[in-house]
């Protein structure tokens, strides 16, 4: 098999992680209790009525990470409310901060407070600080704090956005763990979930919510029509909740008729008004639930809120069951849910896929828009405090340098990857003293003679040097204006100082990104030129008379050098996944009029769908070929990849979905793709003589294969007793190493 493998896990061990906020925070927070003065400084983000701490330097009241304080009476509120200013020397002139200060029981008589926001411009925290003595003319330290508010902004949404991809893959993982029954998570996937998620509360003050939900009178259904007529009903309630989720909550079956619902990035309103559509949605089919909500809270975390969740539920059902008429009466809703049961089928039992959240808007906080780079986002907020018309990085390039970054909302006479001598530049002023430089005035020495500025018409200036966490000079942060700007002045220099520490991490992170991108693409190129990757063929053999009947083709890599799953994950990564797949197929195309029997190919849905997919099978016999789908994430978009597939088919293509059994998305590709041949994951297959779940598996399979006309191929068959069980099962084709190893094609059996 040549299919990809975790994307994710392939992005952790390719590339670098972005700067780390908690300890960006802190010493940032330490860098200006230094210079500005105050005597405590904290990061807080706002979780329902508490301000929870992210960082804290506060050697006074001893504010520390994951402590939490009343909302209500904090001065953040104050400020951000518009009812106190952003910078107060003296509180006492301020009656809010005042008031805050009486509530808090906090001893400040100087305060500052400055939004924490995401370049998108959500609010995501707050830096705040308090000084125990006055502080005349404390507004002036604003522009600094302002600056470094904004770079930890930019920071903490890089790393959001980045918890909330671990997160999505986190469920592509846990809904492997399934309950076999609705296809929905199972316990062990809620616990694992519920794990995750409270580390991320935890570490970014986020907010999440779980619901429970509990099917009102199963029971009678399965006493009056029987449980198979429970099943259907437990199935279509997972269809109906899933279609309703996003793709970053989970759905899990906790055990009988309750179910769980973990919502991150939700609160209590957000929660509540999922569970009243989703009342409302059943309702519709004939079902009843009862549902409890609740938050996640600093003092309990999430396992505290399932479990207040799981009370609210029981209140919830005791107060349907009185308004019904008392414990006399049948459960609510018990009629309406034979009904619903007797009613004709709503479609199959839904995917991992679809419960572990579909395409439908969820009720909770909105995601924010994807985040421009992040190097790029700084230099926005320096460009901003600084009042300048272009902020830029030049990186060092023997006697020349280099624009890495520009940053400006003017059109510019110059691009990313200029280059020009470092002599004679204001830049190459800065580096050869090793120190800032501020210009208010070109046309006064320092002069620049190098042509981009002049192009630019510079009329101001200021550079500080950048250097790489080792110590060695990287280069030079800047900004330039056309005009000359008399108030340039050492501020301003500090400003570009304050975030050049941080611009160089995420540099070196993006720079080692891009060295490991630049060595994927050498490797794919060198692969293209030497004619690889070389194909072998693995046959597929009748399991009942041992004959060959076709082989599948694998790709096989240079020695020395990663897995084949491995290659084919980083060419994803780096943008050429489809290119080395489309690579892979046509190779082993050159083999089919050689072939015995039919061959098959590998492809992900992704490059199935792209016209080029298409264009390569052209002028070869589709009966004799088998693609196998391979994805080991949720495809969206199945309507697309039928589409595409539906000529091809017509013409002779058979469809094969791989590593069937081993998780979520081939389940669903079974499903939605209605295949020609199934074939059974090698997970499924390993130990079946022994193992009565995974025969009952296999057996279900073996059925449907039956009901549809599949072929069912059980990949990995290793002894002569997995065989014979296979046998037993009516497995009709099998591969491994127990039936014949994968080999060049000269040495293929003949066909039957």
């Amino acid at each position: 098999m040549s299919g990809t493998t975790d994307r994710v896990t392939a992005a952790a061990s390719g590339t670098g992680a972005v700067t780390d906020f908690a300890s960006a925070a802190e010493r940032t927070l330490a860098d200006m209790r230094q210079r500005i003065g105050l005597d405590s400084w904290w990061v807080a983000r706002r979780v329902g009525d508490e301000q929870v701490v992210l960082a804290a330097v506060d050697p006074v009241d001893g504010l520390a990470t994951g402590s939490s304080q009343p909302w209500g009476a904090s001065y953040c509120r104050q400020v951000l409310a518009g009812a106190a200013p952003a910078a107060a020397g003296r509180v006492d002139d301020v009656p809010a901060l005042v008031r805050a200060r009486e509530a808090s029981g906090t001893d400040a008589a100087a305060v500052i407070v400055v939004p924490v926001t995401a370049p998108s411009g959500e609010v995501l925290a707050t830096v705040c600080a308090i000084g125990r003595r006055e502080v005349p003319g404390l507004e002036r330290a604003l522009p600094t704090v302002q600056v470094q508010a904004g770079m930890l902004g930019v920071l903490l949404a890089q790393e959001l956005q980045l918890a909330d991809q671990v997160r999505r893959a986190e469920r592509a993982e846990q809904a492997a763990h399934t309950d076999p029954l609705t296809g929905v998570g199972n316990r062990r996937a809620w616990d694992a979930a519920l794990a995750a998620e409270e580390a991320r509360a935890a570490r970014y003050a986020a907010p999440a919510s779980v619901v429970v939900l509990d099917l009102d009178g199963l029971k009678d259904v399965n006493d009056v029509l029987g449980h198979e007529a429970g099943d259907h009903l437990l199935r279509q309630v997972a269809t109906v909740i899933g279609k309703r989720l996003r793709t970053s909550d989970l759905l899990a079956r906790l055990g009988g008729d309750e179910f769980g619902l973990l919502l991150p990035a939700t609160d209590l309103a957000g929660a509540e008004e999922l569970v009243a559509d989703l009342r409302d949605l059943l309702a519709a089919t004939g079902v009843d639930v009862s549902a409890g909500a609740s938050p996640r809270r600093c003092d309990g975390g999430l396992a505290a809120a399932w479990a207040d969740a799981d009370a609210a539920m029981y209140v919830d059902k005791a107060s349907r069951r009185q308004r019904a008429g008392g414990p006399a009466n049948p459960p609510t809703g018990a009629a309406a849910v034979v009904r619903a049961v007797a009613a004709p089928a709503a479609g199959p039992a839904p995917s991992p896929a679809a419960t572990a959240g579909g395409t439908s808007p969820g009720t909770a906080l909105p995601r924010p828009g994807t985040a421009p780079g992040a190097v790029d986002a700084l230099l926005g907020v320096v460009r901003e405090q600084v009042g300048a018309d272009l902020a830029y990085i030049s990186t060092l390039e023997d006697d020349h340098r280099r624009y890495r970054n520009l940053v400006s909302p003017h059109p510019l006479p110059i691009a990313v990857g200029h280059t020009e001598p470092l002599l004679g530049s204001l830049c190459g002023t800065v580096v050869a003293g090793g120190a800032p430089l501020v210009v208010p005035d070109t046309a006064r020495p320092p002069h620049d003679t190098t042509r981009s500025h002049r192009e630019l018409g510079v009329g101001s200036y200021v550079g500080v040097p950048l250097q790489r966490r080792d110590g060695r000079l990287y280069g030079t942060l800047c900004t330039v204006s056309r005009a000359p700007d008399p108030t340039l002045r050492d501020r301003d220099v500090g400003i570009l100082q304050a975030v050049a520490g941080a611009v160089m991490e995420l540099v070196e992170d993006e720079d080692r990104a891009d060295t490991h991108r630049r060595g994927v693409l050498a490797r794919l190129d060198d692969l293209r030129t030497g004619g690889g990757p070389r194909m072998v063929y693995q046959p597929v053999v009748d399991l009942t008379s041992l004959r060959t009947v076709g082989a599948e083709a694998l790709s096989r890599f240079p020695a020395g050098t990663p897995a084949p799953d491995r290659w084919f994950a980083e060419a994803a990564l780096v943008g050429a996944g489809a290119a080395l797949e489309l690579r892979a197929v046509a190779n082993a195309l050159e083999a089919l009029p050689l072939l015995p029997g039919f061959l098959a190919v590998n492809a992900s849905p992704a490059t199935i769908a792209t016209p080029a997919f298409a264009r390569l099978l052209a002028g070869h016999r589709l009966e004799r070929l088998v693609v196998e789908v391979t994805e080991h994430e949720a495809i969206d978009d199945y309507s697309r990849l039928r589409q595409a597939l539906e000529p091809l088919r017509a013409r002779g293509l058979r469809v094969a979905v791989d590593d069937t059994g081993a998780g979520y998305a081939s389940m669903r590709h079974v499903l939605a793709l209605v295949p020609d041949v199934v074939k059974l994951d090698i997970s499924l297959v390993r130990g079946i003589d022994a193992d009565t779940s995974r025969g009952a598996l296999a057996a279900a399979l073996v059925a449907f294969a039956g009901a549809t006309g599949a072929r069912l191929v059980a990949e990995g068959v290793e002894t002569a007793a997995e065989l014979t069980r296979l046998r037993e099962l009516g497995v009709h084709w099998g591969q491994g190493y127990h039936l014949a190893r994968p080999v060049p094609l000269a040495d293929l059996p003949p066909a039957a």
